[in-house]
């Protein structure tokens, strides 16, 4: 009987000293980094819009959802670069919304507002 509450006393010691007030600290997750959105050329099927790699100080993985006028056109897209049929914008003014996500909440976003004649 002594062996054991020798023994509880040890393991009862032990967790104590490794509980710490740092175990209760949520981590904070930070948004992917600003990156730059430009329309590309005009092609037979569309118009062509790119922007910059996206990175993320938490070194998490960055996917893009691409937008136009609210709209999701696509979403965990890994390129940099979408092609928007034309029969999509609605003429004059279109806005396009590129959102980098980290998948942990962490989000960026960049728009254009382009101007189309028909």
């Amino acid at each position: 009987m002594k062996n054991f509450k020798t023994l509880m006393l040890l393991c009862l010691t032990v967790l104590l000293f490794n509980c710490n007030a740092d175990d209760d600290q949520a981590q904070v997750n930070n948004n992917p980094s600003a990156f730059t959105l430009t329309e590309g050329v005009a092609t037979a099927d569309g118009i062509t819009f790119n922007w910059t790699a996206s990175l993320d100080p938490d070194n998490q993985d960055v996917v893009y959802a691409i937008f136009l006028n609210g709209d999701l056109l696509s979403d965990n897209l890994s390129a940099l670069t979408y092609v928007i049929d034309y029969n999509l914008f609605v003429g004059g003014e279109d806005t396009i919304v590129v959102v980098a996500s980290d998948g942990f909440g962490g989000v960026t976003e960049q728009q254009i507002v382009v101007n189309l004649i028909s």
